[in-house]
């Protein structure tokens, strides 16, 4: 079952609208439950409202697995580049901003620390508040640029997020900024830690897909011995679009759960 409701990003000055769902028989019984945050969560459960009408089915992984989870889910900011901005933990440089948005002196990124604020301090205790969750089992999942704020959500908050996936992930914008993160964060709190990505990440543009090939490999690099329990992969012959993000929610989610 689904509920739905507006929620204000008060350091933001705006508003989102959050839609969880909560195992069928939430309300016959009092057990407490894990809670996964989706970014991009127009994506996450409806054919009909995801951005390339095919979600990750999230909704069939549970009901074929009997998964009993909360899952929470976070519709981006689909207005000219607020995406980028929220899902940006820092500012992307000069020269990857207009190749991004083909507009010279337009830079993005940036408001991503916000935002992931926004889901520790008031999101979440909220969600802890209203529904019957086990506060300290949550996890953080996204693609692409949700990838890369679903990353930095576990890499700066690794008590908080404990486990989380993070798929197709663009960290290429972000060396330097993720390297320090990573190396002046103690990781220990973080208990799995998936991130993955497939051949033709780059929609037809060859530098891209060797960009994502060399920035998931360092990544990985960084990581190795500073989180316990890695979960890498790549994909050959995969493109970036949720047709193949959908393939690999029971691989990742297995791997968080089970």
């Amino acid at each position: 079952m689904f509920v739905g409701f507006d929620f204000k990003m008060k350091n933001l000055n705006r508003k989102r609208h959050i839609t969880v769902y909560l195992p069928d028989d939430y309300y016959q019984n009092n057990k407490h439950y894990p809670v996964l945050y989706i970014q991009d969560g127009q994506n996450a459960f409806f054919d009909c409202l995801s951005y390339a009408k095919v979600s990750w089915g999230f909704i069939d992984y549970v009901k074929e697995t009997g998964l009993e989870i909360i899952m929470v889910a976070i519709p981006c900011n689909m207005y000219d580049q607020k995406r980028m901005d929220e899902y940006g933990p820092w500012v992307i440089s000069d020269e990857l901003s207009e190749r991004e948005t083909h507009q010279k002196g337009k830079i993005i990124g940036g408001e991503g620390k916000e935002y992931v604020d926004w889901m520790v301090t008031e999101l979440k205790p909220y969600i802890d508040r209203r529904f019957r969750t086990i506060e300290d089992d949550t996890a953080v999942v996204g693609s692409s640029m949700g990838g890369v704020i679903a990353s930095y959500a576990a890499l700066a908050y690794p008590s908080v997020f404990k486990k989380s996936a993070s798929l197709s992930t663009a960290y290429w914008f972000y060396y330097d900024e993720f390297k320090e993160l990573i190396e002046n964060t103690n990781l220990s709190a973080i208990e799995k830690f998936y991130f993955d990505y497939g051949e033709f990440e780059g929609c037809g543009d060859s530098e891209i897909d060797q960009w994502y090939f060399e920035s998931n490999d360092f990544i990985y690099h960084l990581l190795e011995n500073r989180i316990s329990d890695i979960s890498y992969h790549y994909f050959e012959g995969a493109a970036h679009n949720e047709v193949e993000w959908r393939k690999r929610v029971p691989l990742f989610m297995d791997y968080l759960y089970f």
